[in-house]
């Protein structure tokens, strides 16, 4: 007889097996306009269509005597500049030290850090000359130019956002407006204003005699992108003060292949910084 003691097998646990079971579908949630706490979704800007949008706009500011949201709205559209960047400009960005108007203002745009060389043009010169004059000509040249009356520096960009999308809805324009407004407005300007054409067989030409590997270098060394950038906005200045022939704008969306081909051919043609 053997001392080894017993040994016991444990008993398998039965183990339950889940029964496999069909996920109901879930039924899609609807859209909607707002958020889960009630806010309003964000929506894209869209641009004006017409001068005489932009002539209503403009009249429903200077007409309510809010002449510092007129001239952002003027000169907004006449730069095509983000209002972040658009905030931070002083008035000594515009003029001398004597007053009178600088040719250039010259901004480090906040998104993209580039230097972006804008021409003053007639517009945006009659515009900051109402709004001194509705400050008697008191200011300083370290004043921001649209100045918050309540901090004292440049308003910033959810105001801005709110005033033009304030007078979207007071005026019921069947547009979505924002502060992107003026620069998507700037450059359906451009596209339905100007009709400059760069001569590409001259760029081609001295692009072999430079020996450039980019064809944009060749047109920065011979100033070709500042000459149409200056032209477009001399365009958009003669479409503010309502000298242009030019009153219905170019729709954002076509469905026609041709007049999109003729639209992509001209943006080339334009440099907008």
């Amino acid at each position: 007889m053997n001392n080894f003691p017993a040994i016991l097998v444990p008993l398998p646990i039965p183990i339950e097996v889940p029964i496999k079971t069909t996920r109901q579908k879930r039924e899609p949630i609807p859209y909607s306009e707002f958020k889960s706490d009630g806010k309003p979704k964000a929506q894209a800007a869209d641009s004006i269509r017409s001068y005489d949008e932009f002539n209503l706009i403009q009249k429903y500011f200077y007409d309510r005597g809010k002449i510092r949201n007129w001239m952002m709205w003027v000169i907004g559209v006449s730069f095509g500049v983000r209002i972040s960047d658009l905030s931070k400009l002083k008035i000594g960005h515009l003029l001398n030290d004597d007053h009178s108007f600088k040719q250039r203002v010259k901004i480090i745009e906040q998104k993209t850090c580039k230097l972006n060389n804008i021409l003053i043009t007639d517009s945006v010169k009659d515009a900051l000359a109402i709004y001194l004059d509705s400050l008697n000509w008191q200011f300083s040249l370290d004043d921001y130019l649209f100045i918050s009356t309540r901090t004292k520096l440049g308003i910033d960009t959810r105001s801005g956002w709110r005033i033009l999308s304030d007078a979207g809805k007071a005026l019921n324009l069947p547009i979505n407006m924002g502060s992107h407004t003026m620069r998507k407005s700037f450059i359906n300007i451009v596209a339905s204003t100007n009709k400059s054409k760069i001569d590409m067989n001259a760029i081609v030409t001295a692009q072999y005699l430079l020996n450039h590997s980019d064809q944009r270098t060749t047109m920065k060394y011979l100033s070709v992108f500042e000459k149409v950038s200056d032209s477009s906005r001399i365009a958009v200045s003669d479409f503010v003060l309502g000298k242009s022939s030019v009153n219905e704008l170019m729709p954002i969306v076509y469905d026609d292949k041709a007049q999109i081909q003729d639209i992509i051919a001209l943006l080339k043609d334009i440099k907008v910084n």
